[in-house]
């Protein structure tokens, strides 16, 4: 989609992600998952300050060579995930276990994420043999190089598995806000020069939300999990791992499809799910959904935004316990949605507005009415809200829809990972050496362009001087 008011061939992510919110989701991924982290850009350059680098790394890097090589490594390795459409895991040129997740912005290869400086457990003085060898003719003193080896704590090769899975998050949710912010700013643009793009920005907007997870939520999550990994040997820390996972997947990926309640109800209890570990006794809720309507289409993320709100704003103002139910029923020839909590309450002006249908304004919570004008999009004047409130006795939403929806054109906005949920990130992931050689073909939809005239190299092309060993390749 490129725009002719931008120079494509310009485009970097520090032009559509803001970097700032770029390092605090790294640092927040490298402390929670006890890895080295940086993004670079096409070339392998840094373009975020790195995030919990070992000591070996920073001495590699301090001379030129080393930096150099560095740069090249981390270029090919990103290079290598772009061409196999998935995070790529290997033995860097510094012999520590890296990986790369490739960041793709509307089709434009723009950089990666890496992580890693990592020793397996399993073969511990292997790797710092094979360290010592690859960087004593940087020049560097081979006991320098083995004490700073030394100082990585060894890592479970299942743990390194993890970091990996949940990089390829990390990457997929910093490509949606790059896509989202890319949309804004293009139909912005052009809405300057023709008022008559009031439509289109109106569906750069509906992107934009689609492809947004609160990173207030991101962040205390992925702290969450380094914080419970530390306290405890595993079920729970798998279990805050695994729902997290699906939630994102599920967000990054349905873009601009109608799913069935049974799947959008399954979301929600895991996101409810997650912030009870956070929460406590303080928060109870159910989930309940009439099995009749579990293969009603809905848009996606419809539900997700107005129980967000009632935990952020009828739970967690107040101490007390709050409980809060999410249920889908029919009645009078409609199917209803009802997000109902006991806790603050919603402020009674915005609940008149709901009530009369007036669901635009500048005061009221962005999620809520965003979803509220989705629905009046998606269902015109068959679509109806009510919304009960009292001060500290708590808030229930009901929506009204039709039990046929109408007939709705086709929304024209590709998902960057097409596919269906159950064939995501998790399952990409074989670091077997029967599939290591055999990597799995490009989405059809997942385009591989990179930008004229920029790159140091082309994505067909590998770096003659940086050989990547896979990741199964044991230091002999």
């Amino acid at each position: 989609m490129a725009s002719p008011t931008m120079k494509t061939t310009d485009l970097s992510i520090a032009d559509v992600i803001d970097l700032g919110v770029l390092q605090r989701i790294q640092d927040t991924f490298a402390q929670a998952m006890g890895v080295a982290a940086v993004t670079v850009d096409r070339g392998g350059r840094p373009i975020t300050e790195t995030s919990n680098f070992c000591r070996l790394c920073l001495l590699i890097r301090s001379t030129d060579e080393g930096l150099k090589r560095c740069q090249r490594c981390d270029a090919e390795g990103g290079r290598r995930a772009l061409a196999m459409n998935r995070p790529y895991a290997y033995n860097c040129a510094g012999g520590l276990m890296d990986a790369a997740a490739p960041i793709m912005i509307d089709g434009y290869f723009v950089g990666s994420i890496l992580c890693g400086q990592a020793i397996p457990d399993d073969a511990q003085e292997n790797y710092i043999d094979s360290i010592v060898r690859h960087n004593v003719p940087l020049g560097l003193a081979r006991d320098s190089i083995e004490d700073a080896a030394r100082e990585i704590t060894p890592l479970p090769r299942e743990r390194f598995t993890a970091a990996v899975e949940m990089l390829s998050i990390t990457a997929n949710y910093v490509i949606e806000m790059g896509v989202a912010k890319l949309a804004q700013t293009e139909l912005l643009n052009q809405a300057q020069e023709q008022a008559a793009l009031k439509v289109a920005l109106q569906e750069a907007q509906l992107r934009a939300f689609k492809a947004q997870i609160n990173p207030h939520f991101l962040f205390n999550s992925l702290t969450l999990l380094g914080y419970t990994a530390l306290e405890e040997a595993a079920p729970r820390t798998e279990k805050i791992a695994y729902d997290l996972s699906d939630l994102l997947r599920y967000s990054l990926r349905n873009i601009s499809t109608q799913v069935e309640l049974g799947e959008e109800f399954a979301m929600i209890r895991q996101y409810l799910e997650i912030q009870k570990v956070s929460f406590g006794d303080r928060l109870s809720f159910s989930v309940d959904l009439a099995p009749e309507l579990d293969h009603f289409e809905v848009p996606c993320m419809i539900i997700q935004p107005l129980v967000e709100n009632a935990v952020l704003h009828g739970a967690e103002p107040i101490s007390r316990p709050v409980n809060i139910r999410v249920r889908a029923f029919s009645a009078q020839g409609r199917v209803v949605l009802e997000i109902a909590d006991d806790g603050v309450g919603m402020p009674s002006e915005i609940a008149e507005r709901i009530n009369a249908g007036a669901y635009a304004s500048e005061s009221d919570s962005l999620g809520l009415q965003n979803v509220l004008l989705r629905l009046v999009a998606e269902y015109g004047d068959t679509f109806a809200a009510m919304a009960t409130t009292a001060p500290d006795q708590g808030t229930c939403l009901r929506l009204f829809l039709p039990v046929e929806a109408a007939s709705v054109e086709e929304s024209r906005i590709e998902a960057l990972f097409p596919g269906p949920v159950a064939n995501l990130i998790g399952n990409q992931l074989d670091f077997s050496p029967t599939h290591a050689g055999t990597p799995p073909s490009p989405a059809p939809r997942y385009t591989t362009r990179l930008l004229d005239g920029v790159s140091d190299h082309r994505v067909d092309h590998p770096i003659e001087d940086i050989d990547l060993e896979p990741i199964e390749a044991v230091p002999a």
